[in-house]
């Protein structure tokens, strides 16, 4: 351990000092790919000024095929439209009613 001076003590000179181990880390995993999505109903608006929609879509290929997810969608949209959605996995939470 270096001292108050910077200097490394006697300890630390038998150790090669200056070399740094390169440390392997796995590389990140890809949990899904961007798959298709169509809209099976518009639940309804939310956001501040209501310009993100709520819409339930049934995913169209990839991993969870099938499964029908609630998804918050900023701008138009209408049933029958199909979505590229990068993630299949969350879901949006449920709008509530005042």
């Amino acid at each position: 351990m270096a001292g108050k001076g910077g200097k490394a003590s006697k300890k630390d000179e038998g150790k090669g000092g200056g070399e740094k181990k390169e440390i392997s880390r796995p590389a990140p995993k890809v949990t899904s790919q961007p798959a298709a999505a169509e809209v099976v109903e518009v639940m309804g608006k939310t956001g501040i000024y209501g310009e993100v929609y709520q819409v339930m879509a049934k995913i169209l290929e990839g991993r969870d095929k099938g499964r029908v997810v609630r998804r918050n969608i900023k701008g138009p949209v209408r049933r029958g439209d199909v979505l590229i959605l990068l993630e299949t996995e969350r879901e949006a939470k449920a709008i509530k009613a005042r």
